[in-house]
């Protein structure tokens, strides 16, 4: 009878195992968690996935709302780097899609990542800001031309890692700013990323809260300040 149930329980886990999981940091999203609910309902049907939300402690009413949408909900100290890894722990999927709640992934995306086969280690998709005027036309023409030249990616352009590979590099440094591109660095060494077809859309809310030379000037300062190995406690600091 043991055999028996260990076998039935064998069985439902290869018929239901989830391809993809999506793990999503948030941090008082209430209103831009609401403008792409339909999107986030529809990107998990369509890919099957499992979308794990591991919230910093909002005080808002993120967590109520990301009930209705989310597999997994947890709730930690803000600090993106713990919330992803935090995720990770109870993901199950063979792939795992890191997603910023303010970006949305285009038709095409989303296929690229259905067509993702066993080869695929990692990657990202190049990114459109969400504004239509020539500056930020331009600046996300710089910034794909930056991933392409230099094979990294930031946390907007929707990183997807292979489970393997993921604990290949040992996952996300617990550090306080810059975890996208400290993993980055990581993968490159052992494996080109593959860019994606499609786009990731993503919110240019923090150029225009900002302002958009004053928001470019600093986003290079702190990285030029990270690869001078300035504590990254300190560089959250700088970027809040």
């Amino acid at each position: 009878m043991d055999v028996l149930l260990d076998l039935v329980v064998a069985v439902e886990g290869l018929l239901f195992r989830v391809k993809y999981s999506i793990v999503i940091p948030t941090l008082n999203e209430e209103s831009t968690l609401i403008s792409n609910l339909e999107f986030l309902q529809s990107l998990k049907e369509k890919l099957e996935a499992e979308i794990i939300l591991v919230d910093g402690q909002s005080c808002d009413k993120t967590k109520e709302i990301a009930r209705s949408l989310t597999d997994k909900l947890y709730d930690v100290n803000p600090s993106r780097s713990s919330q992803l890894n935090k995720g990770i722990m109870h993901a199950d999927g063979e792939y795992y899609i890191f997603l910023h709640v303010d970006t949305i992934i285009t038709d095409e995306g989303i296929n690229s990542i259905s067509n993702i086969n066993d080869d695929f280690r990692w990657g990202f998709f190049p990114v459109k800001l969400d504004q239509k005027s020539l500056g930020y036309s331009f600046l996300s023409f710089c910034i794909n031309l930056r991933s392409r030249l230099f094979n990294y990616c930031t946390g907007d352009q929707v990183l997807v890692i292979k489970k393997s590979t993921f604990y290949e590099v040992n996952g996300f440094e617990e550090i306080s700013l810059m975890e996208d591109i400290d993993i980055s660095n990581r993968l490159k060494k052992i494996f080109d990323p593959v860019i994606l077809e499609g786009h990731a859309i993503t919110s240019a809310r923090r150029w225009k809260k900002y302002g958009y030379l004053r928001t470019i000037l600093l986003m290079r300062l702190i990285r030029l300040l990270f690869y001078l190995g300035v504590n990254t406690k300190i560089l959250a600091k700088i970027y809040r």
